[in-house]
């Protein structure tokens, strides 16, 4: 994967609002809102690839803008980058509900590292007790190891 900065691109759909590239100081995610349908924004993160504190900042601005107009959030395919700064800064999380997103596994005997789509629905007791669920090696069938100290990468959920 190349680490140069994909500009960010907005695709809208009738299911909802897909966000791809860096999340910087360039983006204007405000406008994102008045894509929402009954009071609901979806918004798909699987390509977000980078996000700075510029980022952060504008994405703090949407979820104040979503709460002032009673717009609640889905976030859907929810990129690493996106977690760790839901971890990291409180008011990222605003009016957001993830309903899946992205986790980083490892196996140990194939040495292989990968990242898996978990659905918050399907393993939500256990992630609400900040247990990973179980995913098997793609290569060797063998149970993956959750590459992320749990407690700090599903921090989110508790919060």
């Amino acid at each position: 994967m190349s680490n140069a900065r994909q500009p960010l691109s907005i695709s809208v759909a009738a299911t909802g609002v897909e966000v791809t590239g860096t999340i910087d100081e360039s983006a204007n995610l405000v406008p994102l809102v008045k894509h929402a349908r009954g009071g609901r924004l979806v918004l798909d993160l699987a390509g977000v690839t980078f996000i700075n504190s510029i980022g952060v900042r504008e994405w703090v601005m949407m979820q104040r803008a979503a709460a002032d107009a009673s717009v609640r959030i889905e976030l859907r395919r929810v990129a690493e980058v996106i977690i760790h700064q839901l971890n990291i800064v409180p008011a990222a999380r605003g009016v957001s509900l993830v309903t899946s997103f992205y986790a980083p596994y490892e196996c140990e005997p194939c040495e292989l590292e990968d990242v898996f789509l978990i659905d918050v629905i399907e393993h939500g007791a256990a992630l609400a007790r900040l247990e990973p669920p179980v995913m098997k090696c793609p290569e060797c069938r063998r149970d993956m190891v959750f590459a992320d100290p749990p407690e700090l990468y599903l921090a989110f959920f508790a919060a």
